[in-house]
């Protein structure tokens, strides 16, 4: 890159300015030499991805050959100029043996008096840099049937096509599921999901006629950037995706690779049967409850079935199968998670460059076949295909927690949650990741953010509810626990946790009954041999609990790959038994974790 050309970095208090090779802090330049400087701009640059010490060493001393010693000493001052303490890592955290990844959100401003590259003056003038889009569900003023689920799956299509994009963050469709439907004000969606520019539109069907009116319009002042509308055939709906697409990288003068501009004009299906039932797909799946998983498998299937070269569908296909083998527990693992590899694979067949497919496959290589090396391999190629792909940097960051690596899991998901700031989701697994690490105190604050957020969501207050235990409060984990079961319908992984935390407190008779309820169940339905063993830990029954997770063992359930780092599973680290089945299930964190 031209560094005469180059904008400024800016995160936290700082600012590198490129240009004139400076540190700035309030105006005020912070003296680093040359090559720590270069260091800072290559990490900075990186894109929150983690940059190999050969890579860095390559940028900062090309055609030289120097110590890896010196690239050390280099991270050392950075830390030191940036004012990071013993053991925080705000800005640079380091991987053992592997690099740095720089943490912190970054944004890119043009130099005074440089035309900007991402953006020119618009109508109402000035230069406007965009770092973060936005692409709101498109609303129709029609009632037919299935227009909510067309108009945030023609968001969905869209955000597809633009988060490929490396110069601009694209929030994904998680984050604008709850601006579907008429009513809400774009400006105001624009400001809580944080972007610079949103995407807005609506549409009208008259027959085969497809009418579509967007604009894209600048977050801080409503300023519109660029509009049209555009009547295509319904059959037809893929060059408006195309043309919507083009436009608006064309509007941002976004400086795009070879391969950005044929993922832009990439679609995965010419058949518009199948888009529909993609769309639908996707639509119930990010709905992440039991029955939106099985209506969007549903869909997926159908889509696959129409399109048996459709790669998108595939990739949707793998991960419902990986959301109901593990997250909801809703179906044992052994019949999920085969599946889900094979529409993973089947994805890449068809296209090899796709970054969903890589994050799926991650998420089954360590979640069912508990091959670390494999699912960091998957998860880093998907970073490389898709940098900004918020999905893959949350998964990875729990792969990071099951390992015991909590700084660089705690990055991994600020990351994730950088490019995706109201999942509910995403900030609970902090809070899931500071229990593990121990840090109670920590993990109370970021489930409160959550709840903060949304009163109801289960997973917060479950979690909560564990923490609380763990710290002594027992009539608040109890709360906590009993309020998840209200929500969550009495889900048999909550009732586990529930009778845990009854049997620990000494109500035993609750935790008993409620066991038994858990018995009756077993016959009707999946229950987690691992949550059995949890119950029978709380009431300090240790032989069944270690008969219940040779169960679990032999279902290759996920919740084994946290035994490592769990405190509730504290009372067996001393049994022999207990430490061979993490010798098998291959738990690296096992010698990160000492006995109470």
């Amino acid at each position: 890159m031209d560094d005469a050309l180059s904008p400024f970095y800016e995160f936290g208090p700082f600012r590198v300015d490129a240009q004139r090779h400076l540190l700035l802090r309030g105006g005020e330049a912070i003296p680093l030499a040359p090559k720590v400087f270069e260091t800072l701009l290559a990490l900075v640059r990186g894109g929150g991805r983690l940059l190999k010490k050969g890579e860095l060493m390559e940028a900062v001393w090309p055609d030289t050959f120097v110590e890896e010693g010196n690239l050390a000493q280099h991270i050392f001052t950075l830390r030191k100029a940036l004012g990071e303490g013993k053991g925080e890592h705000r800005y640079i955290v380091t991987v053992p043996g592997e690099g740095y990844r720089f943490v912190a959100p970054v944004k890119v401003s043009e130099p005074p008096g440089v035309t900007s590259r991402a953006g020119r003056p618009d109508e109402a003038g000035g230069d406007w840099p965009p770092a973060s889009l936005a692409v709101l569900p498109f609303k129709t003023l029609t009632a037919a049937e299935g227009d909510e689920v067309l108009g945030l799956g023609m968001a969905d299509a869209l955000i597809m096509k633009l988060s490929g994009l490396r110069l601009v963050k694209v929030r994904p469709t998680t984050a604008v599921l709850r601006y579907a439907g008429a009513g809400q004000d774009p400006l105001s969606a624009g400001r809580e999901l944080g972007v610079d520019a949103l995407l807005d539109g609506y549409y009208q069907r008259h027959g085969e006629q497809l009418r579509v009116s967007v604009q894209l319009v600048r977050v801080s002042d409503g300023g519109t950037l660029w509009a049209a509308k555009l009547d295509e055939g319904f059959t037809n709906f893929f060059a408006v995706q195309d043309s919507v697409a083009d436009h608006v990288a064309e509007r941002l003068e976004l400086e795009l690779s070879g391969a950005e501009r044929r993922h832009l004009r990439k679609n995965y299906t010419d058949d518009p049967e199948a888009f529909r039932a993609y769309i639908k797909g996707r639509y119930f799946w990010n709905r992440r409850t039991p029955e939106g998983l099985h209506k969007g498998l549903e869909y997926a299937h159908r889509a696959v079935a129409l399109d048996p070269a459709y790669a998108a569908a595939y990739a949707c296909l793998a991960d419902t199968y990986n959301l109901l083998g593990a997250q909801h527990s809703v179906v044992p693992p052994g019949e999920a998670f085969p599946k889900a590899r094979a529409a993973a694979e089947r994805a890449l067949e068809i296209d090899p460059l796709m970054a969903e497919a890589y994050a799926s496959l991650g998420f089954v290589a360590y979640c069912y076949e508990w091959d670390w090396g494999a699912a960091e391999g998957h998860f880093r190629r998907a970073f490389e295909l898709k940098p900004n792909y918020s999905t893959a940097h949350h998964w990875y960051g729990e792969f990071l927690s099951s390992a015991g690596r909590f700084e660089e899991a705690f990055a991994s998901l600020r990351h994730a949650l950088d490019l995706d700031p109201l999942s509910l989701a995403v900030g609970t697994d902090l809070g899931t990741v500071s229990y593990y690490a121990r840090d109670y105190a920590r993990a109370a604050e970021e489930l409160g953010k959550a709840l903060e957020v949304d009163s109801g969501f289960v997973r917060a207050h479950l979690v909560l509810g564990v923490v609380r235990e763990q710290e002594g409060r027992h009539a608040e984990s109890v709360a906590s626990l009993r309020r998840a079961a209200e929500l969550s319908e009495r889900d048999p992984v909550v009732l586990c946790s529930l009778a845990h935390a009854l049997g620990v407190s000494g109500r035993t008779q609750e935790a008993r009954a409620l066991l038994e309820e858990l018995r009756q169940l077993e016959g009707r339905r999946y229950v987690q041999p691992y949550g059995l063993a949890l119950v029978h830990l709380g009431l300090g029954e240790r032989e069944e609990a270690l008969g219940r997770l040779r169960q679990a063992f032999e279902l290759r359930e996920p919740n084994l790959l946290w035994l490592g780092v769990n405190p509730r599973f504290d009372p067996l680290r001393a049994d022999a038994e207990f430490k061979e089945l993490l010798r098998r299930v291959g738990v690296p964190a096992l010698r990160n974790i000492k006995n109470k």
